[in-house]
């Protein structure tokens, strides 16, 4: 009985070991295949603002947006990731204007890549995903971009208009050299965001010239200024002498028209007093007496023509109006000169004496 079990032993620790070493086994080629298979896993982040390009055997199969790429058996894939954020380009360079001026300008280029799946093919196939290659194709065209700008402007055209040399610059970016040729950011599958002009630096024989010009701009735009003071001056004083003369002449007419009215009037009440006289004659002979009575009162006697008419001459001589001759009366009336007789008192009686041109009451 010992011998039998004794005699067994070694079987049953044969068997052990056997299955063990199948185990081992087993377990060494679960890890190869599992090391083989995670060999062949694809596992890739893309962030936000990049994009993933899926290269299978050399060949870009597509684009990965922003998550992560994971394939299990994928042993002839890889995943490049580009970046798709706004970027800046600064290029300084010395270029020579129109006018032969030479001067340093430094200006801003901001891009971007494209994100399409054949833009992007397109970088990978030329380009490649690395920025420091695309900054340096775009660095080239934007140089020549530059000096065949310049060319185009004067000095002082740039200097005074920056967007407008800016646009230039934008222009020949996006337009083809020559027919059947694509243009600069075409052929690097960018987006052209915005081109700025930061400076320009001119020799100092220039600076010079300009500060000339910018005082002599001064001068002239305080010139025009004065004679703009000046002219609405003249204007001004032009509006108040019309309005004064509008003034002095509605001031005369109002006049004249008074007047006109005036003696208007007075010639309507001589109307009606003459024909109240040549209709009543009794009034006509008491108006007579009536001033004969006024000139009575003054104490002395007058002697005139007898053409004269009468009641015009004492109608004048009462209201304190000069006696006017006529020339024809003038004529007829003797040279020698009226003469005067005092009146005698009231008490006394003396015979009247009347001479040839005269009259005495």
């Amino acid at each position: 009985m010992s011998q039998r079990e004794g005699g067994n032993r070694p079987g049953t620790a044969g068997n052990a070991g056997a299955a063990i070493g199948r185990l081992i086994g087993i377990a060494v080629v679960l890890l190869v295949v599992g090391v083989a298979l995670f060999s062949t896993f694809k596992f890739k982040q893309v962030d936000e603002g990049q994009r993933g390009i899926i290269i299978t055997q050399g060949a870009v199969e597509g684009v990965q947006e922003p998550g992560i790429f994971f394939r299990i058996f994928a042993p002839f894939t890889r995943v490049e990731v580009v970046n798709i954020k706004r970027q800046t380009r600064q290029v300084t360079q010395n270029v020579a204007s129109s006018d032969k001026q030479l001067y340093d300008i430094d200006i801003q280029v901001d891009y971007s890549r494209k994100t399409d799946l054949e833009s992007l093919r397109g970088q990978y196939g030329r380009i490649g995903v690395s920025d420091e290659q695309m900054n340096a194709f775009l660095d080239g065209f934007i140089n020549d971009a530059l000096k065949s700008a310049s060319t185009q402007f004067t000095l002082d055209q740039v200097l005074s208009d920056r967007g407008g040399f800016s646009t230039r610059i934008t222009q020949i970016l996006k337009t083809p050299a020559a027919q059947g040729q694509q243009a600069a950011i075409d052929q690097l599958y960018v987006t052209l965001e915005a081109v700025k002009v930061l400076d320009i630096k001119v020799g100092e024989a220039y600076s010079k010239l300009l500060a000339e010009k910018a005082n002599l701009e001064v001068q002239i735009e305080t010139e025009e200024k004065r004679r703009q003071q000046i002219e609405a001056q003249q204007a001004n004083n032009l509006f108040q002498a019309e309005q004064e003369a509008t003034v002095a002449l509605t001031t005369e007419k109002g006049r004249t028209a008074a007047q006109l009215e005036a003696a208007s009037r007075d010639s309507q009440v001589r109307t009606i007093e003459g024909r109240y006289w040549r209709e009543n004659p009794e009034l006509f002979e008491l108006r007579k007496r009536e001033l004969n009575v006024d000139l009575l009162k003054n104490g002395n006697l007058w002697f005139v023509d007898p053409n004269t008419d009468l009641t015009l001459l004492l109608d004048r001589t009462t209201g304190n109006s000069p006696i006017v001759v006529p020339q024809d009366q003038q004529q007829i009336a003797p040279t020698a000169q009226p003469t005067t007789v005092p009146v005698p008192p009231p008490s006394t009686t003396t015979p009247s004496t009347t001479t040839p041109g005269t009259t005495t009451p």
